[in-house]
């Protein structure tokens, strides 16, 4: 039989017994969840600039002028898309996953065509010389499901109609562990079928818009701008904070 050990505090003028048994569990903090969010922007509301109303329980996610670009092209084999992120000071993110939004113009299916992912992370932006991949690599696919945004994408001055539904993409991140700092997410994907694009987010002002695009031929990169504006693209991130 185990023995037990008890801490027994008594008062003078009464006997009060506190004990603290040494079998007793001892609940650990739980982890702090976090989420990172870059997707202000992307539903323009269920009225177009043209007027047109979007279909029941869908919202438009519409570009407007000076932009005249619906998406970017981020497939592997072709062109690889990368952006930037924060992990604020002070703070340590161990990171799960992460959302990507995508449209394959006409796609009608169940099932979004994307069903390979592969992204790296760098402490620096990629196109400068010097820079260190921390994690990743484009051997490994990250992808592991889709859903639905209940967004379409539209251009001012084309037609409204609901040709590009546009789907968010969970991206498994395995042991990501991150440390306050900036680093740049570079990222290309794969579709069973037709080519599918990454949707930028409207100029914002008040932000860094810094987005930029690698062409595989040539290995070169290319500053992102639609309408003479530089663009970003939406993404989210999941995870929980660890102790520093």
């Amino acid at each position: 039989m185990k023995s037990r050990f008890f801490l027994c505090l008594m008062s003078i003028a009464t006997l009060v017994i506190s004990c603290k048994n040494d079998d007793d569990e001892v609940v650990a903090p739980q982890p702090e969840a976090f989420t990172y969010s870059a997707v202000t922007g992307m539903s323009t509301g269920n009225t177009s600039v043209a007027g047109t109303s979007a279909p029941t329980g869908y919202t438009w996610s519409e570009v407007k002028a000076p932009q005249s670009t619906w998406g970017l092209n981020g497939a592997i084999t072709d062109r690889m898309l990368a952006d930037d992120f924060q992990v604020p000071a002070g703070e340590k993110w161990n990171i799960q996953n992460f959302y990507f939004y995508s449209y394959q113009t006409s796609f009608s299916g169940t099932t979004f065509p994307v069903s390979e992912f592969y992204f790296e992370i760098y402490s620096s932006d990629p196109s400068v010389a010097g820079a260190v991949k921390v994690y990743g690599d484009i051997t490994t696919n990250r992808y592991a499901s889709s859903e639905e945004t209940k967004w379409y994408r539209i251009l001012q001055g084309q037609p409204d109609n609901t040709n590009r539904k546009i789907y968010k993409m969970k991206i498994n991140s395995p042991d990501l562990n991150l440390a306050a700092g900036t680093y740049w997410i570079k990222w290309g994907s794969k579709t069973s079928t037709g080519t599918h694009f990454y949707p930028q987010l409207p100029h914002d002002a008040g932000k860094v818009n810094n987005a930029q695009q690698f062409v595989v031929a040539s290995s070169t990169w290319v500053n992102l701008d639609d309408g003479g504006q530089r663009v970003s693209f939406p993404f989210e991130i999941s995870g929980t904070k660890l102790p520093n």
